[in-house]
């Protein structure tokens, strides 16, 4: 019996320390986890903040370590140097990654396309199909979702690839921003809540929302941006990925029944005044997505099928959508 007491203690010192299970599964943790989250800056950290802020993080088990980053080519070299537990990209860029190898997937869903190109208040520049040969700002780098959907609809409804048959120049938004008001540049494709600030200004309109535009000519509402996780961090913490996802859907709602949560993450942005509060609310919160199933899996590869139909195979753009892309092991009632 005493041999028997000891050999129980030492299997459960080799689980407390991580070791495996009889099954030859990782064992997984029933602590506090410490997760390095990579997020950009905006509204896409407003879920995060929400998790820490309202002790949602806490309530999970789950202490996060976020780095917080200017734009989505910082996001890119993030995920392809494995520097993050759990980011979010764009989905398609983690299906170009994944092409070329690197240990990335999606594993729930989380943001719609809410961007806006911009011109200047008295620009000439009235739609997509004035852009041709025009200079274009575009965040989102040549990689990114929003790069890839803008081109979709150049090519598609205006006859033009923006990328070919402009000039093209990538940036992080503030720096987009400065280049337009010296007028270096012509317009500029940017994100919340650096739209809806610049919008206020009143010296800037908009010439088209890409995902009103998509959504009003095909039916379609793709996401944008997913969580990520990598893949060798994930399958030894697969129980901290899941509680993280319910920890996300949680803030999502906290998001969507907490009005009065809105003016302070408004004013953390640099927004302070009502209308631009009620505007970020509304570009906002409705675009935050918690569905990932089969049915929204499908949508998601109807969308790239579009894609690829109309721009082939262009520098950027994933050829296919690469096995393990959408990954539905870590969802709720998987």
């Amino acid at each position: 019996m005493r041999r028997a007491g000891l050999a129980l203690v030492a299997l459960l010192g080799l689980v407390a320390c991580g070791g495996s299970s009889a099954s030859g599964a990782p064992a997984q943790s029933t602590g506090t986890a410490t997760v390095h989250v990579v997020v950009l800056e905006g509204t896409q950290l407003f879920p995060v903040e929400i998790m820490q802020q309202q002790g949602i993080a806490g309530r999970h088990g789950l202490k996060l370590n976020v780095t917080k980053l200017s734009g989505p080519q910082a996001v890119d070299t993030a995920e392809q140097n494995g520097d993050f537990d759990i980011a979010f990209n764009s989905w398609l860029t983690v299906a170009l990654f994944r092409q070329h190898g690197i240990g990335v997937s999606n594993v729930y869903s989380m943001y719609g396309f809410t961007n806006d190109v911009l011109v200047k208040k008295d620009s000439p520049i009235q739609s997509f199909a004035d852009l041709k040969g025009k200079r274009i700002g575009l965040f989102g780098g040549p990689t990114g979702g929003t790069t890839t959907l803008f081109r979709l609809i150049c090519v598609k409804y205006d006859g033009f690839d923006p990328v070919k048959d402009a000039q093209v120049q990538y940036g992080a938004p503030p720096l987009l921003v400065n280049a337009l008001n010296r007028g270096s540049l012509d317009a500029v494709q940017l994100l919340d809540p650096v739209i809806v600030s610049e919008l206020e200004t009143g010296t800037v309109r908009s010439i088209g929302n890409i995902g009103d535009i998509w959504r009003q000519k095909t039916g379609q509402d793709p996401m944008l941006v997913a969580i990520n996780v990598r893949d060798s961090w994930a399958a030894q913490h697969a129980d901290v990925v899941r509680r993280f996802i319910l920890a996300f859907r949680e803030a999502v709602q906290y998001l969507r029944t907490h009005r009065d949560v809105w003016p302070r993450l408004a004013a953390s942005v640099g927004i302070t005044s009502s209308d631009g509060v009620k505007l970020l609310e509304q570009r906002t919160a409705s675009h935050f997505l918690t569905e990932w199933n089969p049915r929204f899996i499908a949508a998601q590869k109807a969308y790239a099928a579009q894609v690829f139909q109309t721009l082939g195979n262009v520098q950027g753009v994933p050829t296919s959508i690469p096995s393990g892309t959408f990954n539905t092991a870590y969802a709720p009632g998987s």
